[in-house]
């Protein structure tokens, strides 16, 4: 008898129960939830204030974004054409469609991410 035709016990593997698992899906949040002032900040770095949008941009897949100063180009290291809510967080987007840095929600109230210089950025809502 050929290994592939024994049951799986023959073969000494344990039983492992075969239910399903229900996950948690974490909630989307709507555009017009998220839309605001935020502001970034990292180690050593000014801070870099933005006003996401609930504005809609099919072609990059994303919501629009004001950089009033400038200065998420240079924070981020590449041009950022709009911002997206995930699951997750915040992700912002490249012209290209692809997600270029995501902010995660992290327990501190604020969401983070790393940059491609490994500096941590956190992005808050400025009241």
């Amino acid at each position: 008898m050929a290994i592939i035709d024994q049951p799986l016990m023959a073969r000494g593997a344990e039983m492992q129960d075969e239910t399903p698992r229900i996950s948690a899906s974490l909630r989307l949040a709507e555009p017009k939830e998220i839309a605001g002032m935020w502001k970034i900040s990292g180690s050593g770095r000014s801070d870099c204030l933005l006003r996401l949008e609930a504005k809609r941009i099919d072609s990059v897949n994303a919501y629009s974004l004001s950089d009033p100063s400038g200065c998420l180009t240079a924070l981020v290291g590449t041009a950022i054409a709009g911002w997206r809510p995930s699951p997750e967080g915040i992700e912002l987007a490249g012209s290209d469609r692809l997600t270029v840095l995501l902010f995660a929600y992290g327990d501190n109230g604020a969401a983070q991410a790393t940059a491609a210089d490994g500096t941590l950025l956190l992005l808050t809502r400025v009241k």
